[in-house]
């Protein structure tokens, strides 16, 4: 994504405006917390263009913040609030990893299998593709999303299918030998969609409903097709020569189990709670969620299933962040403070993961320049 250099400016004199009162070198968690968060978002609204957020910041069984700023629908004049509805992105990836994972505690993947197990027709070119391989971005199956304009301008925009989807992607060289590098992949989670319709029998949608989001009860929550009627959604927008457009077409085909879905703040809290409960999948299948792969020279890739692994100065950090057309995102949780942050925002820019650092440093008390 390429960084509009005044915009980066703006935000740079906003984040300076903030107030300067000293931050205690313990975390905070109170209410000047909450003015500081609320005095970052509207610095970043200001420094923007930026048409909304919602920010929810929750420790334990603690809710500091669950609030909305800005705009969810600019031309209609809707202000944005706590229970806006919000495209996540690839957020969307640890739903589909613990649904992989659901499939292998009732038996029925393995994750050392190879994925022509359950896509038999797949062409592998010679390599020996395994399903953890796909959870953890080290296939070295090209990503589509790397295909370029022409994809993004072309393909995107239609409904295709399965086959059509795969096709774009399938007879591409590897990038490399699976297991040699990682290398974020959305063609990956595209194909993990698929082995869980194969072997659940059940739409991905359907079983997510079904599996995850019903059981759980995140009502605000599910796959988002552009044709359902979603009380509350945002428009999304994109930045263009300083200001604010909507966002371009996407067919929510496309993204599939990659970066499909819808959600709010609460929802979010809560779905990361539940999945850390054992509620949803057991301990041991959350740890090896939360374990970094192994590359084949033994280096830690920084990420298991669906989900980030790599720490914020001293502190253990789960973390992932989502961009979609005219939306960007980011979950993350401290598990020595047991602290979570969402962001959620309806412009596509880097905002969300800037202000989750910043929001972090504040409550853990991470000393800053």
């Amino acid at each position: 994504m390429r960084i509009n250099t005044l915009r980066v400016l703006c935000l740079a004199v906003a984040l300076a405006a903030l107030p300067s009162r000293g931050l205690a070198q313990e975390g905070q968690w109170s209410g000047e917390l909450v003015s500081r968060i609320d005095s970052l978002a509207q610095a970043r609204l200001r420094g923007g263009p930026v048409a909304g957020f919602a920010i929810g910041v929750k420790r334990g069984a603690d809710l500091l913040l669950t609030k909305g700023y800005g705009s969810a629908n600019l031309e209609q004049g809707v202000a944005a609030n706590a229970e806006t509805v919000y495209r996540i992105g690839s957020l969307t990836k640890q739903f589909t990893a613990t649904a992989i994972m659901q499939l292998v505690e009732s038996g029925r993947v393995g994750l050392n299998e190879s994925i022509t197990a359950y896509l038999p027709n797949y062409d592998l070119q010679g390599h020996d593709v395994r399903v953890h391989h796909l959870l953890t971005h080290t296939s070295g199956i090209l990503s589509y999303t790397a295909l370029g304009d022409e994809f993004w301008l072309e393909a995107s925009v239609h409904d295709l299918s399965h086959a059509e989807m795969r096709a774009l992607f399938e007879s591409e060289p590897f990038d490399f030998e699976p297991g040699a590098e990682y290398r974020y992949n959305n063609s990956a989670y595209y194909l993990l969609g698929i082995i869980i319709e194969v072997v659940s029998g059940r739409s991905y949608d359907d079983y997510l409903d079904e599996n995850i989001l019903s059981p759980l009860g995140l009502t605000r929550s599910s796959y988002c097709h552009e044709q359902d009627i979603v009380p509350g959604r945002a428009q999304g927008y994109e930045q263009l020569n300083g200001a604010l457009v909507n966002d371009g077409p996407i067919s929510m085909n496309t993204p599939g189990a990659a970066g499909a879905l819808c959600s709010t703040v609460p929802d979010l809290l809560a779905w990361t709670a539940a999945l850390r409960s054992g509620r949803i999948v057991s301990e041991e299948s959350y740890r090896a969620m939360t374990t970094s792969a192994r590359l084949n020279d033994g280096s830690a890739a920084g990420y298991g299933f669906g989900l980030g692994v790599r720490p914020l100065a001293t502190h253990a950090r789960v973390r992932h962040t989502g961009g979609i057309k005219g939306f960007s995102t980011v979950m993350a949780h401290y598990p020595d403070a047991d602290l979570d942050i969402v962001i959620l925002s309806n412009t596509s820019s880097t905002a969300p993961g800037e202000m989750e650092q910043l929001i972090a440093g504040w409550a853990l008390g991470i000393k800053k320049r």
